[in-house]
């Protein structure tokens, strides 16, 4: 092999390397931020979901005290019978709705990591096709300097 021919070759090949690794550089920084900003919009729902809930207890603890004294203003024991009731009720349909508002922010939260995971792969995805056109253009050089000759 002539001495510029191999030069060529060699020159093209730390070429195609360097191109790869700038690119597999730039898909794990676009991937370090899809990431984060995954844990920014599930730090953003748990948040949110932690001061509904606390909200939410602080209005039944108002409503039962709220009903405890409608019914001592009825005369009626609000410790047992049908007042218990009415009270365990409160909590019952408080406790459903924070139930139901964990079940909707969980599927939120799987639907921010499943799209996550979809571009983190077709990140990895790109890096890899991006590499391997580098090397098969690579060996099409390798092969066109040969067959020139």
């Amino acid at each position: 092999m002539e001495t510029s021919t191999a030069f060529a070759l060699l020159s093209s090949a730390a070429s195609t390397a360097a191109s790869t690794l700038q690119q597999r550089a730039a898909a794990r920084s676009q991937a370090a931020q899809v990431e984060a900003q995954r844990r920014r919009e599930v730090q953003a729902i748990q948040q949110k979901q932690a001061i509904e809930e606390r909200r939410r207890r602080e209005q039944l603890r108002r409503d039962q005290a709220a009903q405890r004294a409608r019914f001592a203003g009825a005369g009626i024991n609000a410790s047992g019978g049908s007042a218990g009731s009415v009270l365990t009720g409160l909590a019952k349909r408080v406790d459903q709705e924070i139930a139901d508002a964990r079940s909707l922010n969980n599927l939120r939260i799987q639907g921010i990591n499943d799209d996550v995971a979809t571009k983190r792969r077709s990140l990895l995805d790109h890096s890899r096709n991006a590499t391997m056109d580098g090397v098969f253009s690579l060996a099409r050089r390798g092969i066109n300097l040969f067959a020139d000759k």
